[in-house]
């Protein structure tokens, strides 16, 4: 190829170059981003329209020509206030680092125009760097409202929550004045240790203690449902138990029992055929007949426990509650077991909680053997120190495990120990 033919070509590359550079120019200052490049030197060799509005610089201003130093533009701005307090020059070092270290740069800023950009910087293969300017306000604005959004609702709920735990803890308060108080039990029965643990601040389960002139009725019931529904229950129950030792007591537990399963059945509602929720209450009942020496107890639908001669007993309920609509009452089956109080050395009445709580390697309930175990290794300590040795034992074996039901267990003794 001769010289002036070779000559044409290079004036022609340039020419292409030339073009394709005038087009990239074009297309940079026509997109909605802001474009700043430096080349090696740390000078300015780009700047499209959208940066200069970023910033209020005029088209023809000089600073941000090509070929003015970075460095001087960045101290007009910092003059200007633009990236906020503090020392100028620590905001102008701040930004050259990443362009002399040639490292990747990204911030999210308040320009004082009061909008937000997004500024991201990237080197470049041939030493330069390249500074990208987005436009943010419209995201930042929609979080802003977004988090507006989520701390009023939060405040919301959290007064919501406030006043249902208020509900709750005032629910509390009155289940706990229907229960008898310790006192009553040190008082008629004797040593005595109770296990009450809702698995909620209320629950389903509950106890009763009835003085009489013929004996003292001690009971211990557990509800349908837990929580709120059941502490609900709880409040009929004990009612309805006090009413039935008041009119039916005299004849023993069983007689007790027949009259509350017909008085719930009534004051609920329910019958054999009945659809939708069933409710009732399994219950464990004792009376104790101080003047003849001697207890009576029966269960429906929960077992009790008797310490005799260091011996602990299973006297088992029958296999239904009372109450529920949809069971053909159990009431009639059931059966007194009868006591000396020389033979009965200790009672435990208890909910189905503790049997059915979670806990060790395979997470399977505490159950009646566990029961019955822990009970036999108190057997020989005051029963105060009983009770203690049991919740340790359930501590213990349901660590890990959340309480799945109310937890309920009284035991006491017949004659002091």
């Amino acid at each position: 190829m001769s010289e002036t033919a070779d000559s044409a070509v290079r004036l022609g590359g340039r020419r292409d170059d030339d073009h394709a550079a005038k087009l990239l120019r074009e297309a940079a200052s026509e997109i909605t981003q802001g474009l700043l490049v430096v080349d090696g030197d740390l000078t300015i060799t780009f700047v499209n329209n959208p940066y200069r509005r970023f910033f209020g610089f005029a088209p023809d201003d000089p600073i941000v020509q090509p070929g003015q130093p970075l460095e001087a533009m960045l101290w007009t701005l910092a003059a200007r206030g633009e990236y906020g307090p503090g020392q100028p020059g620590k905001h102008v070092e701040d930004r050259l680092r990443p362009v002399r270290d040639g490292s990747e740069y990204s911030t999210e800023r308040l320009l004082s125009n009061g909008r937000y950009v997004e500024i991201s910087g990237h080197p470049l293969s041939n030493g330069g760097y390249v500074f990208t300017f987005t436009d943010v306000t419209d995201r930042v604005e929609e979080k802003k409202r977004l988090d507006q959004l989520v701390r009023d609702r939060t405040e919301e709920l959290h007064q919501v929550n406030s006043k249902l735990i208020d509900g709750i803890e005032y629910a509390r308060l009155i289940q706990t004045g229907i229960l008898p108080q310790k006192s009553f039990f040190d008082a008629q029965i004797g040593p005595n240790f109770l296990l009450f643990k809702p698995a909620d601040i209320v629950g389903g389960d509950f106890y009763i203690g009835v003085k009489t002139d013929y004996g003292t009725y001690v009971g211990l019931g557990d509800c349908t449902g837990h929580g709120v529904p059941g502490a609900m229950m709880t409040m009929m129950a004990a009612s309805v138990c006090r009413r039935a030792i008041n009119e039916t007591g005299v004849g023993g537990p069983a007689a007790v029992m027949m009259a509350i399963d017909r008085i719930v059945r009534i004051n609920l509602h329910q019958t054999e055929a009945q659809v939708g929720p069933d409710n009732g209450l399994e219950l464990t009942l004792c009376l104790l007949e101080s003047d003849v020496g001697r207890v009576r107890v029966a269960g429906a639908g929960l077992d009790v426990f008797v310490q005799t001669k260091g011996r602990i007993d299973r006297v088992r309920g029958t296999k239904h509650g009372l109450g529920y609509g949809r069971q053909t009452s159990s009431a009639t089956s059931i059966q007194e077991t009868v006591f000396t109080e020389r033979e009965a050395e200790r009672i435990f009445l208890t909910s189905d909680g503790i049997l059915d709580q979670s806990g060790g390697d395979k997470g399977y309930g505490y159950g009646r053997r566990r029961l019955t175990d822990a009970l036999q290794q108190g057997a020989n300590l005051s029963i105060e120190e009983q009770g203690a040795h049991l919740a340790a034992d359930v501590e213990t074996y349901s660590k890990g495990y959340v309480q799945r039901d109310d937890l309920a267990v009284l035991g006491f003794c017949l004659k002091q120990s």
